[in-house]
């Protein structure tokens, strides 16, 4: 196992334990009277998350 493997777990593991928060804030945002929070949880918790761990992937496979 090399370090890029390694690496990449880690990422793996943040970017899963960050969509979690993701779709809590979702969830949490049905129990409001505006959707900003539904928003919030889409942008910030599943789309921010999935850009982050593809540049990250792309920068520890450029060391290969």
């Amino acid at each position: 196992m090399n370090i890029g493997n390694g690496l990449k777990a880690i990422v793996n593991v943040a970017f899963w334990l960050w969509i979690i928060l993701g779709v809590f804030m979702i969830i949490g945002g049905f129990n409001k009277d505006d959707s900003g929070l539904i928003w919030f949880g889409v942008i910030g918790g599943i789309i921010v998350p999935i850009i982050v761990r593809m540049a990250i992937f792309y920068i520890i496979n450029s060391f290969k």
